[in-house]
């Protein structure tokens, strides 16, 4: 049975969808309350004409999923983009002789901060913790002020991490 509550949550889901589609092209934006009232029914009013929709002002299945459609593809250009994490836990230490695609993520920015950092050397791409990749961490290390083990744990992680993510914010950047 299809209660009052999962209609006006139906609605609630419509008119945030085409608060998102009308946001992006400033248009007036519907309230969020559950109720198909007439700031909704022109909201869909215009999306289907923007569609090519027969412009009824009442949202039929084809009308809903164009709604949804857009207003995914909307978010999606929209949304910043979701973190990555990578490092597996703050336990972790990786050393000398470690191996797996978590190394080649480690090197490509350790690569990726020895272009910024002239003291980072740059490790070639091996998936491995090789003296290299050691000597690189070691070095990003004392460039972030850490104890300067050559193992990379939390912190290090954590340091490379804002170091890399805030290439785009130095003040040299163009």
């Amino acid at each position: 049975m299809y209660t009052e509550e999962q209609r006006r949550e139906h609605i609630r889901g419509l008119q945030q969808d085409l608060r998102v589609i009308q946001a992006a092209q400033e248009e007036p934006l519907p309230q969020i309350n559950g109720v198909y009232d007439a700031l909704t029914e022109n909201a869909v009013r215009r999306f289907q004409r923007q569609q090519g929709l027969p412009a009824t002002g009442k949202t039929d299945l084809t009308t809903w999923d164009r709604i949804v459609q857009e207003a995914n593809h909307t978010r999606s250009r929209t949304a910043l983009p979701l973190a990555v994490r990578v490092f597996p836990s703050a336990l972790y230490l990786v050393g000398p002789g470690d191996q797996g695609r978590f190394l080649y993520i480690l090197q490509g920015i350790l690569n990726g901060l020895a272009t910024l950092y002239s003291n980072v050397p740059a490790p070639d791409y091996t998936g491995i913790y090789d003296q290299a990749t050691e000597n690189s961490v070691t070095a990003l290390q004392r460039t972030a002020g850490l104890q300067a083990t050559g193992r990379l744990d939390a912190d290090t992680w954590n340091a490379m991490a804002h170091l890399y993510s805030n290439v785009g914010n130095r003040p040299d950047d163009p």
